[in-house]
């Protein structure tokens, strides 16, 4: 499939999000933490991979600030060149603008292996019910992803309004297990738990 129609969704998803309120946002950011944290794949997860939110997307700061207090290593993807990311062991007073402005840690943090990781939780600009996710169009999570040991939970996290019926998907593109908005947690039917 070409990029084309892609590329309208992606316009279409960034639209919706910029015309969300900022407090349904905001009430919408904390439903989504607190069904985030409690799912069972973070109840048992040792090292999670966080994402630091851009204005647009759910915040899980607070959330992931909890897992660390749990006693969960926390890391944060920084951008090493195209679809290339390390993973390094932050907070998220430690982040700082970097590639495209996303804050990310810096280089000399600690450096988490990927295939150390427990569960991934990140975000997309949409997802569809059965765990197809549509990023931003770098390819950074789908390299990600597709090199991730299978025991290694997928989580994308979105508002409701980011949920469509079917989204198109290439075979280079990388499934998330679980899908959770503010209202529903989507489990992909082929995945165990």
């Amino acid at each position: 499939m070409e990029d084309g129609p892609k590329n309208a969704l992606r316009k279409e998803a960034r639209e919706t999000l910029r015309a969300m309120p900022r407090e349904v946002r905001a009430r919408e950011s904390a439903e989504i933490a607190e069904r985030v944290l409690s799912l069972p794949e973070l109840a048992r997860a040792r090292t999670v991979l966080a994402y630091a939110a851009l204005p647009e997307e759910p915040d899980l700061a607070t959330a992931f600030a909890l897992l660390r207090e749990r006693g969960t290593a926390v890391a944060y993807p920084r951008v090493t060149g195209p679809r290339a990311l390390t993973l390094h062991v932050a907070s998220e007073t430690d982040l700082a603008p970097g590639t495209y402005g996303i804050l990310e840690p810096a280089a000399d943090a600690p450096v988490m292996a990927a295939d150390g990781l427990d569960a991934v939780v990140l975000p997309g600009l949409a997802f569809d019910r059965s765990g197809v996710r549509l990023g931003h169009g770098g390819g950074f999570y789908d390299t990600l992803l597709a090199d991730l040991p299978p025991h290694v939970a997928r989580i994308g996290v979105a508002f409701d309004a980011q949920v469509r019926e079917t989204l198109p998907r290439e075979e280079h593109d990388a499934l998330v297990d679980v899908v959770v908005t503010a209202t529903v947690v989507y489990r992909r039917s082929d995945r165990k738990r």
